[in-house]
């Protein structure tokens, strides 16, 4: 009889202790630091190539950055400890954070007035923003540049920055103004004793990219940066006779190598508010190119060491000079670093691939008649871009793809560049002796979709596994264009969105210009491929438009693939990252018409608010966070 007793005793006694690790579970395995409740979470757990987003839940929980669990409000409610913050979100809708494959925030900062004022000292650079119409812009000039004068000392760097809003045409004549508007003899007379920089920059369109300098600036540019290199970006004998420097590479460096190279730290604190602005636009992850400079590099990883990045990026080797490309890969060390390095990195920052910039190329010839007093949208006739065979960029990368290393999308312009890009992937794995499926587990990829792909270039596509991005305002800005030039058939090879899907081709988002200067925000950008409206409110291509739902898996869990983190990002998921945004309206449901104007109240990082609208923080009683909001932007109104 005692033996039986026991029995029982020690039954009611683990019972006794099991009910009370039950009630103490979430204490014992820690509790989450933040909980969102009430809320409509739109996980993208389904990445299929459907209008199927996935579990949408009421509540999520948060613990050391990632998401701990996902349920109803009264389930994630249970788990909070006496620590936990929990967030009452009254129907509000949560989407993952989003990812562009394609941006350069390293470029932007620099023409976004409000944080380069913040930042940069009078005393160190004397920067002017002009704005308004071309023609308005262009005629302030003079003054602008004469006070500018004024204000710098002898030595001092002079930088004008003429900033193209979203109306203005890429096709208005006042944009021809390199020599003509402007020219190099008026800047040296003007500014005798200062290197002066004037470029024009497009806050959304693709419109002019122009720079010019005066002869102090050319001096301090060849100190610099190597002969050769500067032959091949641009012949620089030539420049300096007129003051244009043609393109974008040179331009870009030198405002981060030439400009910055004493002071690092005015460059990082730029480039950290410039993520944060980002953050508030909607975006959490990006890809993109350093350009084969130090210093952003440099930046970049000092914000990432002190735990101050608002935005995660995934980096790659691009647009160098040829004389680089030619020389540097000739080094069988780098090749082979180049080749393995993908995939590391810390969990802000990591390398992902190798690529360069196309050519602008496309296969079709120019309607006879299209008007003559315009530009071509993009050459025509097959001309042959940087990819071709046999040169510098394509031996260099051929190098890297034989090595098993992954090719990246650049900037890939016209349908040229793409049979190129083929081509290479195919040779150079055929010679590494890879299997299809090796080359397809390398996720090659191209960018832009502008003036491509043909539909024969798609299976192509398919067959390699390449994940494409695309650039939607090329069908905002761009249709008409191409119609014009091209003909209705040439429409459909502008970010094919459609096309993709259906063939089963993952696709991601890019923003290839500086949203910081705008009122528009991601939403903005994922309108344009639904409803494939353009500038003069024609819809072009509409069998290529696309759901909201497919729209939203271009900037989530899809371009998670592009930049080899899909098991941590793309969607919320236990063991993902909380990377997420709190919008103003059911981007699900709301009309059509409206999904451009969606704002982002508040933008997670890891768990971790990098911004809060006013109006949210008010309502959660916390403090407005982040640099669009502290600095005046669009969204410290929202």
């Amino acid at each position: 009889m005692k033996r039986p007793l026991a029995l029982v005793v020690f039954t009611l006694l683990c019972a006794s202790m099991a009910w009370s690790q039950g009630q103490d579970i979430a204490a014992i395995l820690g509790y989450p630091q933040t909980i969102l409740y009430n809320a409509k979470i739109v996980t993208v757990d389904d990445e299929t190539f459907t209008s199927n987003v996935g579990t949408i839940a009421q509540a999520m929980a948060i613990r050391d950055g990632k998401v701990l669990a996902l349920g109803s409000t009264a389930e994630m409610r249970a788990l909070a400890g006496p620590q936990t913050q929990s967030l009452d979100l009254k129907g509000r809708t949560v989407l993952p954070g989003m990812i562009t494959v394609h941006n350069h925030p390293q470029d932007w900062a620099h023409s976004a007035d409000k944080i380069m004022k913040k930042v940069v000292p009078e005393d160190f650079l004397v920067q002017r923003f002009l704005t308004g119409t071309p023609a308005q812009q262009f005629g302030q000039f003079p003054a602008v540049l004469a006070e500018a004068v004024q204000a710098a000392k002898p030595g001092q760097w002079i930088k004008i920055i003429l900033v193209l809003d979203i109306n203005a045409s890429p096709d208005d004549p006042a944009l021809d103004w390199t020599a003509k508007t402007i020219t190099k003899a008026q800047l040296d007379q003007t500014a005798p004793n200062n290197p002066v920089m004037v470029r024009t920059r497009p806050a959304i369109l693709g419109q002019d990219i122009s720079c010019m300098l005066n002869q102090l600036a050319f001096d301090e540019v060849r100190k610099y940066a190597p002969a050769d290199e500067l032959a091949t970006a641009m012949n620089i004998d030539e420049a300096e006779k007129t003051g244009i420097v043609p393109g974008v590479p040179v331009p870009r460096m030198v405002e981060n190598e030439v400009i910055f190279k004493d002071r690092l730290d005015l460059l990082t604190e730029a480039f950290r508010l410039d993520l944060q602005w980002w953050a508030a636009l909607g975006q959490t992850t990006f890809g993109t190119f350093l350009y084969h400079h130090p210093s952003v590099i440099k930046a970049f990883r000092a914000i990432d060491r002190k735990g101050e990045m608002a935005n995660r990026m995934a980096w790659g080797w691009g647009e160098l000079p040829n004389a680089a490309w030619e020389r540097d890969f000739e080094d069988p060390f780098l090749v082979a670093d180049l080749a393995t390095r993908e995939g590391e990195g810390t969990d802000h920052i990591w390398y992902y691939g190798t690529g360069q910039v196309g050519g602008g190329c496309v296969t079709l010839v120019p309607l006879p008649n299209r008007p003559q007093d315009t530009s071509l949208v993009m050459r025509g006739g097959g001309c042959i871009g940087v990819f071709r065979v046999g040169g510098p960029v394509w031996n260099a990368l051929y190098k890297v793809v034989k090595e098993g290393g992954r090719l990246i999308g650049s900037h890939q312009f016209g349908d040229v560049d793409i049979d190129n890009i083929i081509n290479l992937i195919q040779r150079a794995s055929r010679e590494a002796g890879m299997t299809p499926e090796e080359i397809r587990a390398k996720r090659h990829t191209a960018d832009h979709m502008q003036g491509w792909p043909r539909p024969d270039q798609v299976p192509a596509l398919k067959q390699l596994g390449m994940i494409v991005g695309g650039t939607n305002l090329y069908i905002y800005q761009d249709a008409p264009r191409w119609m014009r030039d091209y003909g209705e058939k040439s429409v459909n090879m502008v970010v094919p969105r459609k096309q993709m899907i259906e063939t089963g081709i993952m696709q991601g988002i890019e923003v290839d210009k500086p949203y910081e200067l705008t009122d528009a925000t991601l939403f903005t950008y994922l309108s344009w491929s639904i409803t494939r409206r353009a500038q003069d409110g024609k819809v072009y291509a509409p069998l290529q438009r696309i759901s909201r739902e497919e729209a939203l898996k271009t900037a989530t869990i899809w371009p998670a693939y592009y930049v080899l983190r899909e098991n941590l990002i793309g969607s919320l998921k236990p063991g993902k990252w909380a990377d997420f945004l709190v919008i103003d309206k059911d981007y699900l449901t709301v009309p059509e018409d409206q999904i451009e104007g969606i704002r982002i109240l508040m933008t997670s990082l890891g768990g971790k608010t990098v911004h809060l609208a006013p109006s949210l923080a008010r309502e959660l009683n916390m403090q407005p966070k982040g640099a669009a909001v502290e600095l005046g932007g669009a969204p410290s109104n929202w």
